[in-house]
This record gives C-alpha cells, structure tokens and sequence, in this order.
C-alpha cells in the first residue's frame, strides 16, 4: 500500500462535496455590488483566514486556496452559521494570533509560511500538545477550507477538471466483457 500526499487526499474527501454541484454549478458565494466586502470577519481577520486556508490548501500545479477565494466563502458561510459557531471560530482566529505571538513573537499573517506550517503541524499532531480549543478552531478551519475550496470554480475547473454541462450523444456502457452476462454486440 503506498502513501498518498496531502493534495490526492483531499481531492478524494472532496469528491462527494462536488457531487451536489454536478447538475447545478454556480458561486457559493454571492455577487455584490461594488466587489467584494466581508459579512462578518474583520480585514485582519479575513488575513489570517486567507493565510491559514493557503497554508491548508496551498497552490500547487492548480490553485490554492487564496486564488479560489477560499477566505471570501469561509466569511460567507460564518455569516450564515449559528451565532456560537461564528464566535467559536473567531474565538480561534485570537487565539491563533496569541499561539503564533507567543512562539514567534507575531500574529499568525505576519509570519512567513514555514513559521505557519509549523505551528500548523503542531496542531495537526496526534496527539497535539496544543490547547484543545486550538486544534478545535483547526479542524473547524480545515474543514470550511476544503468545502469552500470544492465548491469554488478554480478548484472545479482546474483541479477536478469539471468540464460544465456536458452530454453524450451516444453512451455505449461498459464494453469490459468481464463485466457483462452477456456478450457485447449482442
């Protein structure tokens, strides 16, 4: 059995999310006037979000998750979330800052990636010896990072390579004989 890497991972785990958005494709967030402006989170706050989903899903040969707008759905989807869920994950964006100022002395945006992956790797640990809240906000923000990256168009497009609404013509099934009772051409 061999190891598969973070990115074949999650285009696994993210399939089934993709699956609803097959027969009607469209933005998971809406379009406003005037462009984008968050729902919810603060500017500063909207930066470590859009740090930490890259970091989660960064761009490799297809997008990351700052190019498919991850942190605009994650705002979108929080401004839609019950009250205790919103403040629980802003709860976890200060308390990512005051993990990543007390080791390293700057709040998680203002670090560069390797600093960030490290303090990542901490929570991602089994078991971590971060603080359970911690690696709560963590497993709450991956989980908003993969299902907002799925739902978006680069991902689609790019790394599911989703082609849109398409039909076929003509659909000859499986033609594989050792998977038919009968034979084909029959």
């Amino acid at each position: 059995m061999r190891p598969i890497g973070r990115r074949e991972a999650l285009r696994a785990l993210g399939a089934p999310a993709v699956v609803p958005l097959l027969s009607h494709f469209h933005p998971s967030v809406p379009q406003q006037d005037g462009g984008w402006k968050p729902l919810l989170l603060a500017e500063g706050e909207i930066e470590t979000v859009a740090q930490l989903a890259e970091r989660i899903i960064p761009a490799t040969d297809t997008p990351g998750a700052r190019q498919a707008l991850v942190h605009q759905y994650i705002d979108f989807a929080l401004s839609r979330a019950e009250p205790e869920r919103r403040a629980r994950f802003r709860e976890g964006l200060a308390w990512l800052d005051r993990r990543s100022q007390a080791l390293f002395g700057s709040p998680f945006a203002a670090l560069d990636a390797a600093r960030q992956d490290e303090l990542l790797a901490r929570l991602a640990a089994s078991p971590s010896s971060e603080e359970p809240a911690g690696t709560a906000f963590f497993a709450a923000a991956k989980e908003l990072t993969v299902d907002g990256y799925y739902r978006s168009e680069a991902a689609m497009t790019q790394e599911l390579r989703f082609e849109g609404r398409t039909f076929l013509a003509e659909f000859k099934g499986c033609t594989h004989p050792e998977h038919h009772a009968w034979k084909v051409g029959e």
